[in-house]
């Protein structure tokens, strides 16, 4: 079931100009506008949050169907700078995003918990594609491990 959820959430990630940088146990990290240059990345990796989150719902459908589990997935966005490239040891290198815009957008993701949501987005990119799509606005939080507000949305479509 994982393999199957890994693989539909690949191919639209890919079909939305993304790249998975990596899995982290049931999780996708993926990022837009590197190795290649996109000039609409926010939009499409607002379009391509909005298909997985559909596809992840006909597979959850399937799945209460047939009696088994379904997947619950939360998706975080945020847009900015951030260290692109092979890092690592010697002999373990791996390409990968680092820095404050990842972290966000991992903060981002946990917090759907608290909010009930599934697609939660800073002001960073509702503001950059806010013509684009809907948003809920959710509020201001902290997020841990950073100082300042963080201005939350739900991305609805």
């Amino acid at each position: 079931m994982l393999s199957t959820y890994f693989e539909t959430l690949n191919m639209i990630v890919e079909r939305h100009g993304g790249t998975i940088v990596q899995y982290i146990g049931d999780s996708v990290l993926a990022m837009w506008n590197a190795p290649v240059h996109d000039e609409r990345h926010i939009e499409n990796a607002c379009r391509c949050a909005l298909s997985m989150k559909a596809a992840i719902d006909e597979m959850n459908a399937s799945n209460r169907a047939a009696g088994r589990p379904e997947l619950v997935t939360r998706f975080g966005l945020h847009t900015g700078p951030a260290v692109v490239g092979s890092v690592g040891a010697e002999t373990r290198r791996q390409y990968t995003a680092i820095g404050d815009t990842v972290n966000i957008a991992s903060r981002l993701e946990g917090l759907n918990r608290d909010y009930g949501t599934s697609i939660l987005v800073s002001s960073a990119v509702r503001n950059a594609v806010a013509e684009n799509f809907s948003f809920l606005p959710i509020g201001t939080v902290s997020v841990r491990g950073r100082t300042g507000q963080t201005e939350l949305y739900e991305l609805r479509g």
